[in-house]
């Protein structure tokens, strides 16, 4: 079986990569949404074509009947392009934005503030620039900290085409 070892491994890889998402502090674009989710299609859907044919996945299965092989190529190529799907958007979105992006100030409305959970100490729900949609995002124990529980608040971080990574509180609302 060794063309099933090959396809476990770059899941369980690309998996892995998409887990490190949790950790990161990112909201990604819309358009970035879009593109990563395009990406997924052609790089997980390539890269499952590419192992099926090299390794043979309907011999290595046995697989006897159009139907048999169409199911297998269905939920194994689905399986693939998910797992790409999100090491795409979070992860690599995350690390370009870091590495690349341009230092930015934004306001961000904070929706709510938790403290523990899978794979983040301290996850707050913001809107960022007026966006419609609250995410949540993991930050920093100093920046969940300096949060108010509710309010807008000025942030400074990264910024690129593919989304805004909240490093810093620069302002908080006036208490009164």
């Amino acid at each position: 079986m060794k063309g099933f070892n090959h396809y476990l491994f770059w899941l369980c890889a690309l998996a892995l990569f998409g887990l490190c998402g949790l950790y990161f502090s990112f909201y990604p674009s819309p358009a970035w949404q879009l593109g990563a989710l395009g990406g997924a299609f052609l790089l997980g859907g390539g890269l499952y074509a590419w192992l099926a044919w090299r390794e043979g996945f309907t011999r290595l299965f046995q697989l006897e009947t159009d139907a048999a092989r169409w199911q297998l190529h269905t939920v194994l190529g689905s399986l693939l392009i998910l797992v790409v799907w999100g090491a795409l958007l979070v992860p690599a979105g995350a690390l370009y934005t870091r590495w690349l992006g341009q230092d930015a100030e934004f306001s961000a409305r904070v929706l709510a503030k938790e403290q523990g959970g899978l794979g983040c100490e301290f996850r707050v729900e913001l809107v960022l620039d007026d966006g419609g949609q609250g995410v949540g995002t993991c930050v920093s124990e100093r920046v969940w900290i300096s949060l108010p529980d509710h309010g807008v608040v000025l942030m400074r971080g990264k910024r690129s085409d593919l989304g805004i990574s909240p490093e810093r509180v620069l302002q908080t609302p006036p208490e009164g």
